[in-house]
C-alpha cells in the first residue's frame, strides 16, 4: 500500500509521476505528514512546540528549520510516494490563516490552490525543480491555503493562542467584548485600568470574523492594544486539516 497523503483512494486532477518524500504520523487520532522537521504547528505536541519554536522560520502554522523555495505559478502536490497532482496557484482567492506556537501568534493572507483530492495536514508541495515550497495545513471547501512568506501577514509576541469569534450585526466591539451602543462602549473603556503587559500577563490575540473582519490584541485587564481591519475579500472561515 502506498504511503498516501491524499485521503481519497481515487485520485483527481492532473496526476503525474513525481516522487516527493514525506513521513506519515498521527496526532489526536488524525493523520498528518512531515518533511524532515517541517510540519504543521497545529499538529505538534507541546514538547515539539517548545523545541521547534526556537529554530523555526515564521511561516504561519508551519514549523521548518529550512527556508521553503519561492512560490511558483505551477506546483505539484503529493498524492503518494510516486504520484503528485499538478495544480496552479491562485493569488486572488486567499485564506486568512492564524497559528500559535507558544512564542508568537501569527497570521497570513495565504494564496490557494484548488483540488478535488482530500489532503491530510502537512501534505508537501514542490516546484518544478523538486524543492519544497510549502505544506498544506488548512482549506475552505476545495481551496487549500499555501502558507508562505508571500501575502499580508504578521505576528504578535505572546504565548496566548488565538481566540476566534463571530461578530453579531449591529454590535460594537472592543477587545473581546461587544456592546449595544457607543455610550455603553465609552463607559466600559473609561472604567478600564491602565494598560499592563508583562510575561505573567501576556496579551490575547483575537480574530473577529464577519462583514468587516479584524484582528485585535487585548491585554489581560481588558485594555485593547491594537485593532486592525483586514480585507472583507479574505476567507476567514477556515478548516484546519
Amino acid at each position: 500500500m502506498m504511503k498516501s497523503t491524499a485521503l481519497n483512494e481515487k485520485y483527481y486532477g492532473l496526476v503525474e509521476n513525481v516522487t516527493i518524500p514525506a513521513s506519515l504520523h498521527e496526532y489526536n487520532g488524525k493523520p498528518y505528514s512531515k518533511v524532515g522537521n517541517a510540519m504543521p504547528i497545529h499538529c505538534a505536541t507541546q514538547e515539539e512546540k517548545e523545541l521547534l519554536s526556537r529554530t523555526t522560520h515564521h511561516y504561519c502554522d508551519l514549523f521548518t528549520d529550512k527556508l521553503f523555495a519561492p512560490l511558483e505559478e505551477l506546483v505539484f502536490v503529493r498524492l503518494d510516494e510516486n504520484k503528485a497532482e499538478k495544480v496552479f496557484l491562485n493569488r486572488h482567492k486567499r485564506l486568512f490563516l492564524t497559528s500559535s506556537d507558544g512564542v508568537v501568534a501569527s497570521w497570513r493572507c495565504a494564496p490557494t490552490l484548488e483540488s478535488l483530492n482530500k489532503f491530510m495536514a502537512g501534505t508537501p508541495l514542490v516546484g518544478r525543480d523538486g524543492r519544497v515550497v510549502s505544506l498544506l495545513t488548512a482549506k475552505h471547501g476545495n481551496h487549500y491555503a499555501v502558507s508562505h512568506l508571500e501575502g499580508d501577514g504578521g505576528y504578535f509576541e505572546t504565548s496566548k493562542p488565538w481566540e476566534i469569534k463571530d461578530m453579531e450585526d449591529g454590535r460594537l466591539y472592543y477587545g473581546n467584548k461587544s456592546f449595544n451602543s457607543r455610550d455603553e462602549l465609552r463607559a466600559y473603556i473609561q472604567n478600564l485600568p491602565p494598560l499592563e503587559v508583562d510575561s505573567s500577563a501576556p496579551p490575547q490575540p483575537i480574530l473577529l470574523r464577519g462583514k468587516n473582519p479584524r484582528i485585535i490584541l487585548v491585554a489581560e485587564n481588558g485594555r485593547q492594544i491594537s485593532h486592525q481591519y483586514i480585507s472583507s475579500n479574505l476567507i476567514t472561515d477556515v478548516e484546519y486539516l
